[in-house]
């Protein structure tokens, strides 16, 4: 199977993303493999056909950035984070926030529909993600902009706290005095870690080193010894002497895939990305015999004016970043 879509792959000019929390064989045959960051700037490079393994969002994004792009994907899988952040929930948030005459930038993590993009980009708003969220937001707050986060409160909170300023959940009372205004949302995989975890691995080893990623609790992120992004922790971790014990919290496929040798994972529960997990070495075997025969599916197309709408908050953020 491998073999032949190494074949189909040289046949049809065809280039294969896979996010960090792909499963091994799946990742294994990718092309470019990255966080959010690294593959939406590696995206706008593609010739020919790609195909994205990774989760909706990112598919429109990478057809936002390069329009003329075929973009397929095995499975149309669907990140919990994202849904959250409705049209409906979005228009009730500016809402609140104009009634209270905050003065704003919006700023949307990358984990979000292109719709959703494209509505923060018409409010003079751009995209983050993990990686630069603590630039994108000092630039906000430097412009004498309060900041409106979206969908990921946790995120939101956490770079606060690096940054020394105040956030708050929209619509609660008294949020229009913080400084970062975040919408209700979180990540499914990363509200796993407890402060427990923390406190059973420090107990347990007494000179580990505790790290995560920022979508999860602040609570969490507070005991933690570093906080970073999928590719700051990997930089992070693979730069740490062999003999430091290292309790990571973040994806499972990500963290068992790490080359230091004194890695655990950070939870008692296994943290795997049920939308990231579903992709499958059969389904991108599948669907690249299926563009062999001229009968592709999954092609991600996206409305003309959404497009335009998300590609520019996402260039926006590329420019700053």
């Amino acid at each position: 199977m491998i073999e032949k879509i190494k074949e189909l792959k040289k046949k049809h000019n065809i280039t294969i993303a896979a996010h960090y929390y792909q499963v091994d064989e799946v990742f294994e045959c990718a092309d470019l493999i990255g966080d959010s960051l690294e593959l939406a700037k590696k995206s706008k490079q593609v010739d020919g056909k790609l195909i994205f393994c990774g989760v909706t969002f990112m598919g429109e994004s990478t057809k936002a950035l390069n329009p003329d792009l075929e973009v397929y994907m095995p499975r149309l899988g669907s990140c919990s984070m994202a849904r959250m952040a409705t049209n409906i929930g979005f228009d009730e948030a500016i809402k609140h926030l104009k009634d209270k005459n905050v003065d704003f930038i919006p700023v949307v993590y990358v984990n979000s529909t292109a719709e959703i993009k494209a509505k923060v980009a018409s409010h003079g708003g751009l995209t983050c993600t993990s990686s630069n969220a603590k630039k994108i937001v000092e630039w906000v707050l430097s412009q004498d902009k309060k900041v409106f986060f979206l969908p990921d409160k946790n995120l939101g909170t956490n770079i606060a706290k690096m940054i020394g300023k105040t956030a708050s959940i929209v619509g609660e009372d008294g949020f229009e005095n913080t400084d970062i205004i975040c919408y209700d949302g979180l990540c499914s995989v990363h509200q796993l870690f407890e402060v427990s975890d923390v406190e059973f691995y420090k107990e347990k080893y007494k000179d580990i080193l505790v790290v995560a990623h920022p979508e999860a609790k602040p609570e969490v992120c507070d005991l933690c010894d570093f906080v970073g992004s999928t590719s700051q922790l990997l930089n992070y971790i693979e730069n740490l002497p062999p003999e430091q014990k290292v309790a990571v919290g973040t994806e499972y496929n990500f963290v068992k895939r790490l080359k230091h040798p004194n890695t655990f994972v950070l939870s008692s529960t296994k943290p795997e990305c049920p939308s990231m997990n579903e992709t499958t070495l059969e389904e991108l075997y599948n669907l690249m015999v299926a563009i062999d025969e001229g009968k592709p599916y999954n092609e991600i197309i996206v409305d003309k004016e959404v497009a335009e709408g998300a590609r520019i908050s996402l260039e926006r953020m590329m420019e700053l970043s």
